[in-house]
C-alpha cells in the first residue's frame, strides 16, 4: 500500500510536467495509441470469435467434435480442434510480440528523440 500511496502522492507532479504536456499534444502519439488499440482490439476479436465458436459448437453440435478421428481409435476431432486452439492462442501472441517490438517499439523510439517535429 504504501508503494501505491507514493504514485498517487507523485501523479499530479506528472500531469503538470511540460514533457507529460507536450507528448499529449503529439500527433504521432495519437497514431501509435490509435494503430496499437484497433490492432489489440482486432485480435480480441478474432480470439473471442474463435473461442466462442467452439464453445457454441461444443453447445449445440456436439456430434461435429464428438466424431471420431479414426473409428478403431477413442479420440475425437475435438480434441485437436481444442489443442489446436491453444496453439492460435500462442500465435496471436507472437503476432503482437513482433509486431510491438517492430512498429511500436520504433514509434516509441521516434517520440524519445522527438524526431520528426
Amino acid at each position: 500500500m504504501e508503494h501505491t500511496a507514493a504514485l498517487v502522492a507523485s501523479w499530479p507532479k506528472a500531469a503538470a510536467d511540460p514533457t507529460c504536456e507536450a507528448l499529449g499534444k503529439d500527433p504521432r502519439f495519437h497514431l501509435l495509441l490509435s494503430s496499437r488499440r484497433r490492432f489489440v482490439w482486432g485480435l480480441t476479436v478474432l480470439m473471442l470469435g474463435v473461442y466462442f465458436g467452439y464453445i457454441l459448437t461444443l453447445a449445440y453440435r456436439p456430434d461435429l467434435l464428438g466424431a471420431r478421428l479414426v473409428e478403431s481409435q477413442p479420440m475425437t476431432v475435438g480434441i485437436p480442434i481444442g489443442f489446436g486452439m491453444f496453439a492460435f492462442t500462442f500465435g496471436l501472441v507472437a503476432i503482437y510480440v513482433h509486431r510491438a517490438n517492430a512498429v511500436y517499439d520504433a514509434m516509441i523510439h521516434d517520440l524519445r528523440q522527438g524526431d520528426g517535429q
